[in-house]
């Protein structure tokens, strides 16, 4: 059995942890710094909530209060953003960047996860109450609050990792049967850097976090087949000639497979320094952002 096999095996029905921690030798023989970051992220929670995937969150949930009245009056409420002042959303959502585990104890509990409101926001609420900017009976005010968030809906985040790790492994699978053994393809090979980086799209989404927990930090946005926004966004790695040289790949005819080739020569040719940099940035930084530009721009 291959590690792909047992990644196979647990992400359907087994352990998460080991599931990613057998996906974390799976990336590091593969070179792949982005899938690591990722994998490493789940098992050991995200360094920043910035860099969170979208299953992570921002999710819309519903703030549960004790309200007050006049007198020994006392009762419960579910608020509403309804009337607030813009900018103040986060209030009713939820992000996350707790390690898996963390979250699968919560979702095994029986209350879920209840995060409180702060003293402070309580009585910029009751503000509010006061100047009639939120529906409120009258009279009454919130004593305290709290942002709760269901046992299912985190069951659903953990499901998430699951059927992203299963399709990976498939994918992988699929294309390279022997990645993750020792001696197996690594992202030096152009193909199979382009169907990681195709994977690490489908994980973060649209907007891929390049190499996090690594030298990279810019964050590239292209359309498919969108020329125009691709050498925009390949300009703060490049100099005007290697925007030329870009072009020129961008452009060329030919099959997808031609077409990764291609990319993977220029990319190659960038780490070497054959290519002309922007002023200030390293060629692994420009190496992972052009690869990002190319992928996005072709659609991959």
């Amino acid at each position: 059995m291959t590690l792909l096999d047992e990644v196979i095996e647990q992400a359907s029905d087994g352990d998460a942890a080991a599931m990613l921690r057998k996906l974390m030798i799976v990336a590091h023989r593969l070179g792949a710094d982005p899938l690591l970051a990722w994998v490493k992220a789940e098992l050991n929670g995200y360094d920043d909530l910035n860099d969170i995937p979208d299953y992570r969150g921002p999710f819309t949930v519903n703030v549960q209060a004790v309200i007050t009245g006049p007198g020994p009056s006392r009762g419960t409420s579910t608020l509403t953003k309804h009337g607030m002042p813009e900018g103040f959303d986060g209030l009713f959502e939820l992000r996350f960047k707790d390690p898996l585990a963390t979250l699968e104890g919560f979702a095994g509990s029986e209350d879920g996860i209840a995060v409180p409101w702060d003293p402070a926001v309580i009585g910029l609420y009751n503000g509010w109450i006061d100047e009639g900017r939120v529906p409120f009976i009258e009279y009454w005010g919130v004593y305290s609050a709290q942002k709760v968030f269901p046992q299912g809906a985190l069951r659903g985040i953990i499901d998430v990792v699951r059927t992203k790790a299963l399709e990976l492994a498939l994918d992988l699978q699929a294309e390279y049967p022997d990645a993750g053994e020792k001696d197996g393809p690594t992202v030096d090979n152009p193909d199979v850097r382009a169907t990681v980086t195709t994977i690490v799209n489908n994980i973060y989404g649209p907007v891929t976090g390049l190499a996090q927990g690594h030298n990279v930090t810019q964050k590239v946005r292209v359309n498919a087949g969108d020329l125009g926004g691709a050498l925009d966004s390949a300009r703060r790695f490049l100099d005007d000639q290697g925007l030329e040289q870009l072009r020129a790949v961008l452009v060329h005819d030919g099959d997808n497979q031609e077409k990764r080739s291609r990319v993977g020569k220029f990319v190659d040719a960038v780490k070497s320094g054959s290519v002309t940099l922007a002023a200030g940035v390293t060629t692994d930084l420009a190496a992972a952002g052009l690869l990002e530009v190319a992928t996005q721009f072709f659609g991959w």
